[in-house]
């Protein structure tokens, strides 16, 4: 059930090893009468986040479906993040590499809907797969039978005790949930099991703006970066697009915070100019549209769900968003849901393909990983922020560096574990504790001394807790 990234990856990999698949949309199909639609919200929630970052865990994903060079021809490359401190001048202040010591290792900012259209292009050409739009899933029953309207609305008409039949039935062998962080499925599971479920949201939010090309050209110097304008409380970032372009987007308090105005207090145009000329002065100049942007685009909240158990005995499963929403700062929302998928197929493979083992083991085995992204993600919003812009960080980040080249199985920096990786989250997390525990021993032995001194006592450590 839905139609996108999290879905289309899964029928794929279903489709390959040769189950009936039928795939559930509640909306249209977003690809037809496209004039007709551009101003339907479901397109534009499809075309949220126009890029999204790509990374080691999402296009192992892709490769198992055989689409991973085919998406690398419209991704564009980003070996680091450029750091925009300074409000005076358009050139970065700092550049940090996402690898200290392998070049290679790069995120790639890729289209969504792009994306997508590719998966979903795909997955309709498999003859043992039906893709259906316009079916709005309701309920699903204890007998496990799927009830959908289909009147095109994408709204449910049942209230949460109303258990009408669908205008559209099927009673299928599993139900995947992959209808995003407001999932049905998920409803409905929580009527049919005992599960627990937290939905939280955070009291930032984002607004989407354009940085357009200029002579044709990036306007941007480093366009193979991620660029990050760090405030503290709150900070902008832009990602490259593959006509030139960059969406900037601007994450921040929602609401008027130690005297500076939250996304939804700032309204007219001389309130976003006012805002925009304080804060992000420098970019201004290669943001023509930002007044208009800024009304047009929508203010967009930020949530987080967390889901135990995932699934209900072996007749359901949820995964990506369904299961796991979190908040977009360690670039790993599209990558996480791609691993779950993965990791589904990996597991259905060890048990022969028998789902009746493969689910709950999928289940319990997989949700410590969400929990783990969640929690790295929220982490990763106070670095980008606010530490991005420190020179002590900047150093951490020289020496861990340094560390990973000379002891590269035993010391791997956070960043590089989750983003080219494939270690469980959870795992990373505890891998992370232990390696800032020997970078806190070694500092507090030897003060602010040379890296290579550092390194000598570092080995030791390192060795005696192995």
């Amino acid at each position: 059930v839905g139609c996108g990234l999290a879905g289309c990856m899964t029928g794929m990999l279903f489709a390959k090893r040769g189950f009936r698949v039928i795939l559930t949309e509640k909306n249209e199909d977003w690809r037809q009468n496209e004039e007709e639609m551009k101003d339907d919200l479901h397109r534009n929630n499809i075309k949220r986040s126009i890029n999204l970052a790509l990374s080691h865990r999402g296009r192992s994903a892709l490769k198992q479906i055989g689409l991973e060079e085919e998406v690398m021809r419209f991704a564009v490359p980003m070996v680091g993040r450029a750091i925009h401190t300074s409000k005076s001048s358009l050139d970065a202040d700092a550049f940090q590499p996402y690898d200290e010591n392998d070049p290679s290792n790069c995120i790639y900012s890729v289209s969504r809907e792009r994306l997508n259209n590719l998966l979903l292009e795909r997955l309709e050409a498999q003859p043992n797969v039906t893709v259906l739009f316009k079916h709005s899933l309701t309920h699903i029953d204890r007998k496990g039978v799927a009830h959908f309207e289909t009147t095109g609305s994408g709204d449910s008409v049942n209230t949460y005790n109303d258990y009408r039949k669908g205008t559209y039935q099927i009673q299928p062998r599993l139900i995947v949930g992959a209808d995003g962080a407001y999932s049905v499925v998920r409803e409905s599971l929580l009527r049919l099991n005992l599960t627990n479920f937290k939905r939280k949201y955070i009291s930032h939010g984002y607004k989407e703006l354009t940085i357009p090309a200029k002579d044709d050209k990036f306007a941007l110097k480093n366009h193979n970066a991620l660029h990050i304008w760090p405030r503290g409380s709150f900070m902008m970032i832009a990602l490259p697009n593959p006509d030139k372009s960059f969406t900037a987007t601007i994450f921040a308090p929602l609401h008027t915070e130690n005297g500076v105005p939250g996304l939804k207090d700032i309204n007219s145009e001389d309130e976003i100019k006012k805002y925009m000329g304080t804060h992000f002065p420098d970019v201004l100049p290669v943001m023509p549209d930002y007044v208009s942007d800024f009304k047009q685009n929508p203010t967009s909240p930020l949530v987080t769900v967390e889901v135990s158990p995932w699934n209900y005995k072996d007749k359901i499963v949820l995964l990506g968003d369904s299961a796991h929403a979190m908040v977009p700062f360690y670039g790993q929302g599209m990558n996480a849901a791609f691993e779950d998928c993965l990791f589904l197929d990996e597991v259905l493979a060890s048990c022969g393909g028998n789902l009746e083992k493969a689910i709950p083991q999928f289940a319990a085995e997989r949700e410590p990983a969400g929990r783990g992204i969640a929690e790295l993600s929220m982490g990763n919003y106070l670095e980008m922020r606010h530490h991005t812009g420190s020179t002590l960080f900047l150093l951490r980040k020289k020496l861990e560096g340094a560390l990973n080249y000379a002891f590269p199985t035993s010391w791997i920096p956070l960043y590089k574990m989750v983003t080219f990786t494939r270690i469980p989250y959870h795992v990373v997390i505890e891998k992370e504790k232990q390696q800032a525990a020997i970078l806190d021993g070694a500092a507090k032995a030897m003060g602010m001394i040379s890296i290579g001194a550092c390194l000598l006592i570092a080995r030791r450590l390192i060795r005696s807790s192995l």
